[in-house]
């Protein structure tokens, strides 16, 4: 997302801790982030969630007609991490969220160059603002394409009410796809070509990933596709190879693509190369925390930092946790 998240998000998130009898003031002290609403950094705004779920024992925060107890999604992470493929743990997870039995009822289906995630309100029952919506299909997609290890492109995205006073934060949410409102239901639809990918991560592993939920859900995300995608696998391979960050001279020269041609296509596609960098060194460094042993300082030194210390400081810039509260998926690092 953004680098900032707009209060509305906030102020949807107290509103289902209001509805259970919470004080919003209280659950923003708790939280330290102060006693009124205001836009949020990822990591505050992952702080702000936790602090209301786990006040809840509802991992969807009240929003919707039943509580789901904390834990749920952790089961539905090992379930899906078992699936042979993509579209596999796509129709897994639908099946595991209408076992839910909650607000929602849930589809999924390929259709010529869509895989398609939709859902549809159950008349009746509680759908207590966007957020509800909002939540579900990013950390449903993002939980979906981290299993395959994919930056999970969007082909578009749909809802079933009015355009909110937000609804630029969706640019961000949403990965830059067209989106429509005021439709008869809410969803995703990605690449099928995406349903084929292995899945590539351990049950452990993704365990580990939902007791982060929302953390890696809400980081910042770019290089997705298009030219952004070619620019970030390249600074990853060189990364990968020789331990150091590549300028954008040495980009356009492996691209093949003049500097101010790059620079020029980038901003107009909405991506920023300083941007991708910093998130190609995060998604390195996260990677290597979750599926390897290695130490705080051989992961600094792979990433291009000079000093673990440096690196750590970074990291908690980047999560709002500490590398070792992120492999140990602390909540509170």
């Amino acid at each position: 997302m953004a680098n900032r998240i707009p209060a509305a998000f906030a102020s949807n998130m107290l509103d289902g801790a209001r509805r259970r009898g919470l004080e919003p003031a209280a659950i923003l002290s708790r939280a330290g982030l102060g006693t009124r609403v205001a836009p949020l950094t990822p990591p505050d705004f992952v702080r702000l969630v936790r602090t209301v779920t786990l006040s809840l024992d509802d991992e969807l925060g009240g929003l919707q007609e039943r509580p789901q107890r904390i834990g749920v999604t952790a089961m539905m992470a090992a379930h899906l991490s078992h699936a042979a493929t993509l579209g596999d743990a796509y129709a897994r997870a639908i099946q595991f969220m209408d076992l839910m039995d909650n607000s929602f009822l849930y589809e999924f289906r390929v259709e010529r160059a869509d895989a398609i995630l939709e859902m549809r309100r159950i008349p009746g029952r509680l759908v207590l603002n966007a957020l509800a919506v909002e939540m579900i299909l990013v950390l449903v997609h993002r939980m979906l394409v981290w299993l395959a290890g994919n930056k999970g492109a969007i082909n578009r995205a749909w809802f079933d009410y009015a355009p909110p006073d937000h609804v630029a934060a969706y640019r961000a949410m949403f990965l830059r796809a067209p989106v429509q409102f005021n439709q008869s239901s809410s969803g995703l639809a990605v690449p099928a070509s995406l349903m084929k990918l292995p899945l590539i991560r351990t049950e452990v592993q993704a365990i580990a990933y939902a007791r982060r939920t929302p953390l890696d859900a809400f980081l910042p995300m770019t290089g997705t596709a298009g030219l952004a995608l070619e620019v970030s696998v390249t600074v990853d391979g060189i990364l990968a190879a020789e331990g150091r960050l590549a300028d954008m001279e040495e980009v356009s020269r492996a691209l093949n693509i003049p500097s101010y041609t790059l620079r020029r296509r980038l901003k107009r596609d909405g991506a920023d190369y300083s941007d991708i960098r910093k998130q190609v060194r995060r998604d390195m460094a996260v990677r290597l925390l979750t599926t390897t042993e290695a130490s705080v300082e051989d992961i600094a030194n792979k990433t291009g930092f000079s000093e673990a210390s440096a690196f750590v400081r970074a990291f908690r810039s980047w999560t709002g946790v500490t590398p070792k509260a992120y492999r140990s998926s602390d909540p509170v690092g």
